[in-house]
């Protein structure tokens, strides 16, 4: 798959996911507060961090980024992580 074809697939992506989950602050931000909610039980008196709806975007870019590892020719992993890297600077 070509840059175009990748990058036009993560805009649909990124589009059609709006429709499923909202809008992707209101999103990222509800999975940061999930996630600080886990990391503050886990961790108790020792968590004093707010996850952020970007840090959400860069940890999703991480998760891209660690499966492309295995699997580099991967598309649709490839795709997310242009949506992600595009929602990121939405976001932050």
């Amino acid at each position: 798959m070509n840059r175009f074809k990748v990058l036009a697939e993560a805009e649909a992506a990124t589009k059609d996911r709006e429709g499923d989950y909202g809008s992707p602050r209101k999103n990222f931000e509800r999975i940061a507060a999930i996630w600080n909610v886990i990391l503050a039980e886990k961790f108790g008196d020792d968590y004093d961090y707010e996850i952020s709806a970007a840090d959400v975007a860069m940890m999703m870019v991480a998760v891209k980024l660690a499966r492309l590892i295995e699997t580099p020719d991967h598309a649709d992993s490839a795709v997310d992580l242009a949506g992600y890297a595009a929602l990121l600077q939405e976001i932050a």
